[in-house]
Order: structure tokens, then sequence, then C-alpha cells
């Protein structure tokens, strides 16, 4: 199987929007997905998760959030009331509106009404845009959200899950535009176990532990090493490039934060604002 770093596909700078273009739009969502694409945007960042009937869909928290959600009527979600995705069908879970409701986190977010979509449906819809308007291929960045802690209770075994998100991935003619990344290191072993060309990236936000450590633990060394931008500095950059992984930290959202990054000569950078990291490395702002 053929992967982004096997081939020309893997861009010169990874710019990646975080859940699509969370600060404008609401997060994981197909026109999320798309607005950053139009924004600049040649990596889309995604979360998925698990439903009861066996479907992979595209949302970062194990249960359907109250703080931007709304149910099918309409209505607010009550605070104590927990939606557990992987305890639902995937047509319980279409039925919330995920775009409607203000978002105080993210003020600038447009509403309107809009539904948790399946990967495969999500990864349809982007590649008929960016067909549709001639724009070039984009590279998905999918992340898994598990734990030991919630194996059996928020998703499936990392065994299960490797098998579905690879079965998934491999039947979308996307000419394997993409990578998997997770903190849970069980994810990237099983996905590694079943392709070892799919490529994988390491997510952290652990300052304790060297680069070494965490291959040593991985056992084996990741293509992206992704920690949390504040970690970031420029000879932990080196060490990593060194080492032949790239390095892109998340999530980044303020311009003399990215610039300080860019400055380090990072290979991408994960952020909510894809449209305001453009500017910066074209020169705009």
């Amino acid at each position: 199987m053929c992967s982004i770093l096997n081939n020309k596909l893997l861009p010169t700078f990874m710019l990646a929007g975080h859940r699509g273009t969370r600060g404008l739009m609401p997060e994981n969502t197909i026109p999320s997905m798309i607005k950053a694409i139009e924004d600049g945007a040649n990596v889309l960042e995604m979360d998925i998760q698990f439903t009861a009937d066996g479907k992979v869909v595209v949302a970062h928290d194990p249960f359907i959030n109250h703080r931007y959600s709304l149910d099918p009527k309409g209505q607010e979600i009550p605070q104590k009331q927990k939606l557990v995705i992987y305890q639902m069908d995937y047509q319980q879970v279409r039925q919330y509106d995920v775009g409607s409701k203000h978002y105080p986190s993210y003020p600038k977010q447009c509403k309107l009404k809009t539904h948790i979509p399946e990967l495969g449906e999500l990864i349809d819809a982007v590649e008929e845009f960016t067909e549709s308007s001639k724009r070039d291929p984009i590279i998905y960045n999918i992340e898994i959200k598990a734990s030991p802690k919630t194996d059996g209770m928020y998703h499936p075994s990392p065994q299960h899950i490797a098998t579905m998100v690879v079965s998934l991935l491999k039947q979308k003619n996307i000419n394997n535009r993409f990578y998997i990344q997770s903190f849970d290191i069980r994810q990237l072993q099983e996905v590694r176990r079943r392709d070892k060309s799919i490529p994988l990236g390491f997510l952290t936000e652990d300052k304790r532990k060297t680069v070494q450590d965490q291959i040593d633990r991985l056992g084996f060394k990741p293509n992206f090493y992704s920690p949390y931008y504040k970690l970031a500095h420029q000879e932990l950059v080196n060490e990593v490039q060194s080492m032949g992984m790239k390095f892109i930290p998340w999530t980044v959202n303020q311009k003399k934060d990215m610039k300080t990054l860019l400055h380090m000569n990072v290979d991408g950078i994960i952020t909510d604002y894809p449209g305001m990291l453009h500017e910066i490395i074209t020169g705009k702002q």
C-alpha cells in the first residue's frame, strides 16, 4: 500500500485545519472542512468516534457535547445527560444539531444546522469539492480518540478500531492521502501491525519524557511527531527532524506563535484558523 510518504503527495509545509476550521465553523463537520480548504489548508485534521452499529463518525468527544449541540427537536441538552456515541446507532447520532447553538468558546463561529458525519461521508464530500473546484487533493489527518480506561465504554478495543478504520480508508478512492494519529500508543501499534505502510503520528503533551523515551515506549519511530505547541523549541525541532520525523505542533491559534514556529522551520502547524496561518505564510500578514 503506497502512502503519502512514498510519493509526491506530501506538501512542503503541512497547513492543517484543526477539526476543519473550528475557529470559524462548527468543528468536525463537513462545512468546517470545506471552509478550511477555502482558507488555504492542505491537510484536514479530524477526530473519530464509533457508534453502536459499527459506524466510524467524525467527532471529538465520546458523547454529544451539550455545549454546542441541540437535540433532534432543537432543544437544549441537559448538562447531566451523557449521550454516549458508542451507545447509540448512527441514525440517532445524526439527528442532533451540532452547528446552530452559540458556542462561547468560539464566538466567531458561523452558526448553521449540521450533523455529525460519518468519516466516509465526509471524505466523499471533500473529494467532490476539491475535484469540482479544481483544487489540489487534500491530505486527511485522522485522530483516533481512545484510552485504555474507556475501552468498551466509549469505543471498541484497539484491535477492532484498527480493523474498522484501515478497512474503511482502503475502500476510499483517496490514493492513500491520509495518516493516522493518536495519543493512545495502542492505536498506532495496532494500525502498524495491519499495514506498516500507513503513516502514523504520535501526539504528546508530556514534557517529562524525552523523544527517545517516547519512541522506545511506542516500539517504533512514527512518521510525525506532534507535541503541544508550547513544548516546542529549536533544539526539540532539530532533534525530531534529525531522527527522520516530521515536526507538526498543535493547536496554534495566535499569530505570534505561528511566526515563532515558522522561524523554527517546523514541518507543519495544526490550527483552528488555517486562513490566518495561510496569510502569514503567503506574506499577507
